[in-house]
């Protein structure tokens, strides 16, 4: 009994191991202050938010990180600040600046929220596009082309990349960058029978959550798949479809996870020969650190001889016939205590 308890409490402790800290979320109100790091127009890393001093408008410069005016944070209370030390104002239908104004407390027109890569506030959006239906809020926007000096203006958020009409408009933003990187993993199965590869997903721990990452396998021709998963548990917050043999969701800093592939190999593969497989990673949601980083993998599955039919255990028949003779003994007794002569009671002889 003592050993059952100690047992249980032990598996308890390894699960608590296991599930690892609580993810920050990256919007107001997480808990956790992202920052300070750049901010820059989803597909052109070199270019971020720049701001100066107090009134300053907010412009798309080349990156540089020496410059505190290309720092920015995003409090818990969803305040904006530049290293600084000023806060962005939420201006609808006109260029972005910063300023002091009430200590940056966290006035209405100074939280923001970032969400699937726009920074939003609830201030509410004015002109002719406001007016189309589909907006909410004032989005920190650039509409025309994304050039050094380029103004970041309040504009009305979409649910689509551009709002109708605004076709230049660029509302998507990486606060910080991810570090996304695939390492590949060994892949073995026997002739005709199922293999399992795997690759290693990872960002980097000084990095920011990537969002919006997939990562795709692709397989030689006659190979098909018959399972797709990701560790279910911990920080990794990717979902998996065998369908299209991708792996979709969030990878927060500092997290890796294996995920796994299975599927047939053919019978007419010949023990000893290999075939390739192979996975991409790409990020849509947050840009990435560097555009060397490896966000490929090949790996090759090794097939092996197929496993040779295991001999049949005369233990269950044996288990079998037991069974079937006891049964028949059970029957052939009680047939034979039914058809016996019962006897007369037998009383003593009185002399």
């Amino acid at each position: 009994m003592r050993v059952g308890r100690l047992l249980g409490i032990f598996a308890f402790l390894i699960i608590l191991t296991a599930a690892g800290p609580p993810v920050a979320r990256a919007s107001a109100g997480g808990g956790t202050t992202i920052g300070p790091v750049q901010i820059s127009a989803l597909g052109h890393p070199g270019l971020c938010w720049e701001a100066g001093g107090n009134g300053s408008a907010v412009t798309l410069e080349h990156c540089d990180r020496l410059l505190q005016g290309q720092q920015w944070s995003l409090t818990p209370g969803g305040v904006v600040l530049n290293g600084n030390g000023y806060c962005l104002e939420a201006v609808p239908g006109a260029p972005l600046y910063i300023d002091f104004a009430a200590q940056c407390a966290g006035a209405p027109s100074q939280r923001w929220h970032y969400r699937s890569g726009q920074l939003t506030s609830s201030v509410p959006a004015t002109g002719s596009v406001a007016a189309a239906g589909a907006i909410t809020g004032t989005c920190a926007a650039i509409v025309g082309p994304v050039v050094p000096g380029a103004e970041v203006t309040g504009g009305a958020c979409s649910r689509r990349a551009a709002a109708p009409g605004l076709a230049d408009t660029v509302s998507r933003w990486s606060i910080g960058y991810s570090a996304v990187t695939l390492t590949p993993g060994q892949g073995r199965g026997p002739s005709g029978g199922t293999f399992g590869a795997s690759v290693t997903v990872a960002n980097a721990a000084s990095a920011q959550a990537a969002y919006g990452v997939s990562v795709t396998f692709t397989l030689p021709p006659g190979i098909t798949a018959a399972g797709l998963s990701a560790p279910a548990s911990g920080r990794l917050g990717l979902r998996c479809h065998v369908s299209t043999l991708t792996c979709t969701g969030t990878l927060p800093a500092g997290t890796s996870g294996r995920i796994t592939i299975t599927g047939r190999v053919p019978a007419a593969v010949r023990p000893g020969d290999s075939y390739p497989v192979q996975a991409r990673a790409s990020v849509t949601g947050t840009t990435q650190r560097s555009r060397t980083a490896r966000t490929t993998a090949s790996l090759s599955v090794t097939v092996t001889p197929a496993a040779a039919p295991q001999p049949r255990s005369p233990l269950p028949l044996i288990a079998i016939a037991a069974a079937i003779l006891l049964l028949a003994g059970a029957a052939l007794t009680i047939l034979t205590r039914r058809r016996s002569p019962s006897r007369p009671p037998t009383w003593p002889t009185v002399r």
